[in-house]
Parts: structure tokens; sequence; C-alpha cells
């Protein structure tokens, strides 16, 4: 049997890597598209930010499973706010000691709430590994190294331990194998998540170093974060040549595997991307939603509610949370007008209760194309189906998420906003706000205490910040289907594995159940 590589690539565009594969640009890249398969677009979750997508990468599930709300959320529950950006101003704040644990410990202890691959292959009786990943949750326990001048840092405990597979590798702070300790040396790359080896390089080397020690495990996740930092940096175009460093690997691992064929011999790879980006405007392209909403009593940022407050903002790059305090009505219909007020908002997002025989509906509102409402529901001749199966019944107007669906056509055909209702209704996890709202290609929402990015950024419903390609080589009678999704990527994993899953058992994920 076959072990299984997924190599992920942050931020790897469609519309970036698949005119670089016909130009020439990716030649390793390109020699396992021509060995297998290549699927030049897998949509991913909304939000379409790291934290979310990885986490349904590595679970098969949506956000309203895995419960990661993008990457600044409100926990009700326990009264504090999630965030894992790496905005300077909103991590001294919170205090660099508190947001170092809750990364390193608690958003893979605590935070995911649905089985990680390593923990599902794992408990099949295999052998794991995680480098350099986000979500690493497993069934082993592994002490962590405090490295550098973290060690000098008040309220940073020395002595932690997380849970992982047998296999982990995450930046110098743990690196657990059975080939020994690694060879790598200590990073310190600038920035909150690029220093101290969460970079290309060190993934890069651990990798190939298993390779040639032929140590790679049943299945392998390796983790490649610098195409994201460079696409925020310069834009996704720009970025290519961390792409080409990238597809220099491959041709490392495979004369480190043998060869191509040797390779491809003994593993399936697969490649993909969390998400993809787009270009945001030269001038101002700050949507400062503090402004917009200066009306209201805005919680100051990073911060629970204090008496007084009527709304928190969470932006999440391209996409924001908004949380109406005690779900006043009165304050969210005056939000929602404010938002539409502004041109650069694309859309907003909101939860309907159950009404009658009607269950949880999903609201879009535009200022420019109307409103839509729809919910999930059984295939009658008032439902259309996606791709995938799903059916749904709608009230409104299908150009809010550019769809359409003829008179005698029961499918749903979708443009700009890929795979859009699935993605609305999975999208909205229990710690999600009252509101979800999207900006106009070329902007970024933010607050007066968090940075916008240069060039790059996403987060919306977009197609331009959604899609990914994905490659599939070295699996036994294998074909892609036409328009995957991120959530289809374990389930592929775990069947090349010949593990029985739930997830890998059908293409539809829990609409109703799940609420």
């Amino acid at each position: 049997m076959k072990k299984v590589l997924l190599l992920i690539v942050d931020a790897l565009s469609s519309r970036v890597v698949n005119p670089a594969l016909e130009r020439g640009e990716l030649p390793n890249l390109r020699r396992l598209t021509e060995r297998g398969h290549l699927a030049p677009e897998s949509t991913t979750v909304f939000p379409s930010l790291t934290p979310a997508a990885t986490a349904s990468l590595v679970t098969g599930r949506y956000p309203a499973a895995h419960e990661i709300a993008g990457a600044f959320w409100f926990d009700d529950d326990n009264n504090e706010v999630a965030y894992y950006c790496d905005d300077f101003w909103l991590i001294l704040r919170k205090g660099f000691s508190e947001f170092f644990e809750d990364f390193l410990v608690r958003l893979n202890g605590d935070r995911i709430r649905a089985p990680t691959a390593f923990e599902i292959v794992e408990r099949a009786g295999r052998h794991a590994a995680s480098l350099n990943y986000l979500w690493f949750r497993g069934l082993v326990e592994h002490d962590v190294q405090v490295p550098g001048l973290l060690n000098l840092l008040p309220g940073v405990s020395r002595h932690q331990q997380v849970m992982g597979p047998q296999t982990l590798y995450l930046g110098d702070f743990v690196r657990a194998s059975d080939r020994g300790p690694s060879t790598s040396t200590e990073s310190e790359s600038a920035g909150v998540f690029r220093r101290y080896g969460f970079e290309d390089q060190t993934t890069a080397t651990e990798l190939i170093e298993m390779a040639h020690a032929d140590k790679l495990p049943d299945f392998t996740l390796a983790y490649f974060p610098d195409n994201d930092f460079e696409s925020h940096k310069v834009g996704p175009d720009g970025a290519l040549p961390v792409v080409e460093k990238f597809d220099a690997t491959l041709g490392d691992l495979l004369e480190a595997c043998g060869g191509i064929d040797s390779a491809l011999d003994q593993y399936v790879l697969v490649i993909t991307g969390d998400h993809s980006q787009s270009l945001l405007v030269d001038d101002e392209p700050a949507v400062y939603l503090d402004q917009i909403l200066k009306d209201s009593s805005v919680a100051k940022a990073g911060q629970p509610w204090t008496e007084g407050d009527e709304v928190m903002i969470c932006p999440n790059m391209r996409a924001a949370q908004i949380y109406i305090r005690d779900e006043n009505r009165s304050v969210r219909e005056r939000v929602v007008d404010r938002l539409l007020s502004n041109e650069r908002v694309d859309q907003v997002f909101s939860r309907r209760p159950p009404v009658g025989g009607r269950p949880e509906a999903f609201r879009i509102d535009t200022a420019d194309r109307g409103s839509l409402t729809f919910w999930s529901g059984e295939t009658d001749n008032s439902a259309a189906t996606d791709h995938y199966g799903n059916a749904w019944h709608w009230e409104g107007d299908l150009r809010t998420i550019d769809a359409s669906c003829g008179a005698d056509d029961e499918k749903i055909i979708y443009g700009d906003y890929t795979n859009a209702m699935e993605r609305i209704a999975m999208g909205f996890a229990t710690v999600s706000g009252d509101l979800w709202l999207t900006a106009r290609l070329g902007y970024e929402f933010a607050v007066r205490e968090t940075s916008v990015n240069p060039r790059g950024s996403h987060g919306s419903l977009h197609k331009a910040d959604s899609t990914s390609p994905l490659v599939v080589c070295g699996a036994n009678n294998f074909c892609l289907p036409d328009q995957p999704r991120a959530i289809d990527v374990l389930p592929l994993c775990l069947r090349e594995l010949k593990i029985d899953s739930e997830m890998t058992k059908s293409t539809k994920p829990e609409l109703c159940s799940l609420r």
C-alpha cells in the first residue's frame, strides 16, 4: 500500500499557478500534473482565511463543524476574543505571553472541534507526521522547547506539552521523530508566524531529510507558508518566485525518493493550497469599519464586551464579523444600513431563525444586487441542487451571489462566488458573529487598531480569494472531480490509505444536523 504525502502551499492561487504551468515556469509541478491529475480550481471554505481554511483541509469539515471562525472572532462562552493574525498592536494589548500560549497550546487543544487527519490516521493504527502545520493535534504527547528570546518573556511557560502525531515538527518548538534530532538551526526571520522555524525552508529541510532516510510515515502533511506572506507584501503575481522555490523543493523531494518513477511507486502525492489571494488597490485599500459604524457604540478591538457596548467588530482581512449585543434588532438594521451605504462593502450575510415549517435560513443583502434568503432542504419541485447534490430553496435575487438557475433547469450555476450557498451556510460556526460581510475586490476591512496588507489579501467569498489548484499523482484508478472543494482533500487521502471514515462515504456535508 502506498503512503500519502499532502503538501499545502499557503495562498496557492489558481490564477497565478495555472498560467505559470502553461508557460513552463514550474517544471517539477508540471511533470507531476502530466503523470497525475490536475483540477485547476479547488474551492476553499468561507471565510477564505488561513486558520479556517487549513482547519478544513486537515479535518475535511466546514467551519460550522470545526468551529474555527476565521482568524479573529469572539468566544461568548469564555468571554474572550480569539485572535490568530499577526497585528502587533492587538497582540500587545492581549499580552504576548497569553497570545503565545493560546496559539501554541489552546488552538489545537480547545478551539478546533473536529478530529484532525493525524488523529484519524493514528487511531487506525497507522503512523502520521505533521511538518510545520498550524493544526497538528494527535494522540502523542510532545514536550515544547521555548527557543531564543521567547524564554525572556514574562509569563511564557517553559514546560508545555502538546498533543500531536508520532512525528511532529513545529518550527523550533517541537521536533519529535524516530530519526533523532533535526539538523536544522533556529530561525530568526521577521514576523510573528515566520520566525522560529515557521517558514518554507524548515519544512523543506525536514521533508527531504525524512525522504532521504526513508522515514516518511504512512501519512505526512507538510506546510509551506511563505507564499502567503509574500503575496500579502507584493501581490499574488509578484510572489511567483516563492512558488518557483517550492517547485525546486518538489524536484529535490523527487530526487530524494529516487526519481519521479520511484516516488510515484511509493507515494500518493497531493498538492494544493488553502485559499488564494486577490490584489488590493494602490490608493486607500482600507475600509475602516469603526468609522462606518461610528454612530454605534463599538467595543474596543480585541477586548470582551464592556458596559454600553452595542457592537463588536472583528476584521478578517477581506471579510469581517459583526457581533450585535443582545441580538438587538434595531441595532442590527442600523448596522446593515450603514454597511451597505459604503460602496466598498460587497455583501452582508446573516442567519435567520426557523419560521413555521422553514428551517434556519441565511440572508444576503447587497446595495446594488438586491437581497436573497436561502435554506437547505429536501429535493422537490421548489428546490434546485448544486454540483454536490445539496438541495436549496430561496426567495429573492440570485444576483447577490452571481448565480443562475433557468426555469427548466434544476441545477444552480455559480459565477464569481463559487459554491456560495454551501460555503455561506457552513461558514457560520457557533462562535461566528451575527453578521459576516465581504469587501469588494481591491479592499480590506480594518479598525483603527489593526493594520492593512500592502498588496494582496483574501477572506471573501469571491473566487479570486478562494480557488487553488489541486494535483494528485500516484493514485490508483483515481480521477479528480471536476469541481473539488477543500473539504474533499482529506477524504481523498483517507481513501488512498484505505482508512474507513464517515467522510469518505459521501460528498455532501451535514448541512442541517450541525445546527
